[in-house]
């Protein structure tokens, strides 16, 4: 992976995981049985969750049934999701624009905003159209994202926070469609500066890469207990889509 790419760099530091250490498992269960009760999938089916970070998603699919498998660009978040590996679960370094399967999986995640780095219309449309050939006809994908529109309306341009004696300053700009969050570490005598950069992607940008990649927009929800998407209320736009037939 090439130097320049923010996120290899990020997703691979220490301070990217004291960060956001508020992340817990007890959300990310709650979530995945709310999608599972609502996919409705059978047990055994195979799932995909990709840029799984450190796996909290893959396990929670796992203790629901699935065949889960989790890919990410992180050695240092897979290293920690293998600790969790047993029957049933696997996690891999992997980057998401190419994928080893071919109408393999039932259901494929991309959980919490791990989408629209690559700032490049074919890179995003590489990754979708690798979902679509990695899922079986009729399989089911869903996209976790933020909501771009109410992001860019309430942005918080400056926030400072101090976690495990780690202080963070963060400020965050839109610049040319691009959401930016700089993140200035000070940790006693060390400070290091990193960035965060997101792709200010709306509902019809994913729409045009789903329907290229022959997959069909099924629902959208605007929050984890899946309610209705509304762009000026709801914190995230979280889609489901399904490989059609052509």
């Amino acid at each position: 992976m090439p130097v320049q790419d923010w996120f290899a760099t990020w997703f691979n530091s220490p301070y990217y995981h004291t960060l956001y250490k508020d992340r817990d498992l007890q959300e990310a269960e709650a979530f995945v049985n709310k999608l599972v009760s609502h996919l409705a999938l059978p047990h055994g089916a195979r799932a995909l969750d990709l840029a799984c970070g450190k796996g909290r998603h893959s396990l929670h699919l796992r203790k629901k049934g699935f065949e889960v498998i989790g890919l990410d660009l992180s050695g240092e978040s897979i290293a920690e999701a293998k600790l969790e590996e047993r029957d049933g679960l696997e996690f891999f370094e992997h980057d998401m624009r190419s994928l080893y399967w071919h109408e393999y999986f039932d259901l494929v995640v991309n959980l919490f905003t791990s989408f629209g780095y690559f700032h490049n219309k074919q890179d995003d449309q590489q990754t979708i159209s690798s979902v679509a050939d990695a899922l079986k006809t009729n399989g089911l994908f869903v996209l976790d994202f933020m909501n771009t529109t109410k992001v860019k309306a309430n942005l918080v341009t400056h926030e400072e926070k101090t976690i495990d004696n780690i202080r963070f300053e963060i400020t965050r700009a839109v610049e040319n469609g691009v959401i930016i969050k700089r993140i200035h570490v000070i940790d006693g005598d060390v400070e290091l500066d990193f960035e965060e950069k997101v792709d200010a992607l709306e509902l019809s940008d994913f729409e045009v890469y789903l329907s290229t990649a022959g997959l069909e927009l099924v629902s959208t929800f605007g929050n984890y207990e899946l309610e209705p998407f509304n762009p000026q209320t709801s914190n995230r736009l979280i889609i489901v889509a399904q490989k059609i037939t052509r």
